[in-house]
């Protein structure tokens, strides 16, 4: 049986990073991602406050991005950066991974972010999610910063940006294959803008994909509506 169009939109975050994006940029996109019924609504960290505003009373998560695109900052920023995104409201959380120390093998260093990340949003009730930047690592790195954030028990191992290169389906597979903790799922995102609906149906069902980060997600579920309504 098909999803139906609600269930499919929850296969959904919607994402805005532009830079030049205005206020009102940022309120139109929450309220098409509430409109559109997805999973969350992301946008850079200085927007969160107004779209929790925009969201409020709907079910749709209100997503911030730490350290976002590069993943380089300090951890004291990333942490305090985290703590202001929660207390303006957001709940879910994607913070970058410093690439250059997973490439470094420090993954002493890694940890305590990570496991920072996933203590200061279990203790406010909100998701965690990593953002790898798997373009920049090899299949070892990709299947070792999996398993680490299993085990610090990280909700979504998300594949990238989308400011650096496209994940492959050889990596998303790694990652599957790596999951050691049924609690972590896989989030893609960096996907191009010419993404699809059959693709993102050909991800959920055959890769197991959980959630797809794209700014198209409302076009999709619009897509999706239709698609059902032709069968």
């Amino acid at each position: 049986m098909a999803m139906t169009a609600e269930e499919y939109a929850k296969h959904f975050d919607m994402a805005l990073h532009l830079q030049s994006s205005k206020e009102e940029d940022i309120r139109r996109h929450a309220r098409q991602a509430r409109q559109a019924g997805v999973d969350g609504c992301y946008t850079n960290s200085f927007w969160t406050s107004v779209v929790a505003e925009e969201l409020r009373g709907s079910d749709v998560h209100i997503g911030t991005a730490i350290s976002f695109p590069y993943g380089c900052t300090s951890t004291a920023m990333k942490f305090a950066e985290i703590d202001e995104g929660l207390d303006v409201g957001a709940t879910a959380v994607d913070m970058v991974v410093n690439v250059g120390k997973v490439c470094d093998g420090d993954w002493a260093f890694v940890r305590r972010e990570v496991e920072g990340l996933r203590e200061k949003t279990a203790a406010r009730h909100a998701l965690c999610k990593l953002i790898f930047e798997v373009c920049y690592l090899t299949d070892e790195e990709i299947a070792s910063l999996t398993r680490l954030c299993c085990e610090a028990g990280v909700d979504y191992v998300k594949t990238a940006t989308g400011s650096q290169g496209f994940p492959t389906e050889h990596q998303i597979k790694v990652m599957r294959s790596n999951l050691t903790n049924p609690q972590t799922r896989i989030k893609v995102s960096g996907v191009p803008r010419t993404f699809t609906m059959p693709a993102s149906l050909w991800m959920i069902d055959k890769l197991g994909v959980s959630l797809i980060g794209t700014r198209m997600a409302a076009d999709l579920v619009d897509q999706y509506r239709d698609y059902l309504v032709g069968k």
